[in-house]
């Protein structure tokens, strides 16, 4: 799959954050890329809050379905 095809999804503030919507992902079968900046001092296994953020990219032609389904779960969490 070309870079092209990959849109960004969301943005967390953390790894922490970002890793519950990818478990929810990645269960519906959606695949995932995971960005963000290495965490320096702390070491690859620091979970809090980076001043960069962490990303979640989605296949283009997921985007939507992604979006429903994380969207979904906020409203049942809500409701």
């Amino acid at each position: 799959m070309a870079r092209s095809d990959w849109v960004k999804l969301r943005e967390y503030a953390g790894q922490l954050e970002a890793a519950l919507d990818l478990g929810i992902l990645e269960g519906a079968g959606i695949p995932t890329l995971v960005r963000g900046p290495e965490i320096g001092i702390f070491g690859p296994g620091f979970v809090g809050a980076t001043s960069r953020g962490v990303s979640i990219l989605v296949p283009r032609d997921r985007l939507e379905a992604a979006l429903e389904l994380l969207d979904g779960d906020e409203g049942a969490e809500a409701g």
